[in-house]
């Protein structure tokens, strides 16, 4: 849906102002493990959906930072790590404390401006 939002029906985009630059960017936060959707209860054909929407999300050059809460020892999930726009916007936490810190990690580096002349 944070995709759709960004870029297509079912949603009205309004429209852009050609003399600003937009930072588009979806977080998602999840526990990685891809076990149910509205149309699969299979993880690799779940997997595989998620993995053609985050390629379609880089490729309309929204930033995605994913963030796997894993606080019962599961696996790091693969897809989230190739998900995210580079490596350093992947998080792993295994405490609930560690989201505070991580969302204003995210918030400091999207905060940050560059001016230029």
């Amino acid at each position: 849906m944070g995709y759709q939002s960004l870029t297509a029906a079912p949603f009205t985009i309004p429209p852009k102002d050609s003399n600003y630059t937009y930072k588009e960017v979806i977080i998602l936060l999840t526990d990685g493990l891809n076990t149910e959707d509205r149309w699969y209860n299979n993880a690799s054909q779940i997997d595989a959906r998620q993995k053609i929407t985050c390629d379609n999300v880089k490729a309309a050059g929204i930033t995605l930072y994913t963030i796997q809460v894993n606080t019962t020892g599961d696996p790091t999930s693969t897809l989230l790590k190739e998900c995210a726009s580079t490596q350093d916007k992947f998080y792993m936490l295994t405490s609930a404390n560690a989201m505070i810190t991580v969302f204003n990690q995210i918030g400091t580096e999207l905060s940050n401006l560059r001016v230029a002349k």
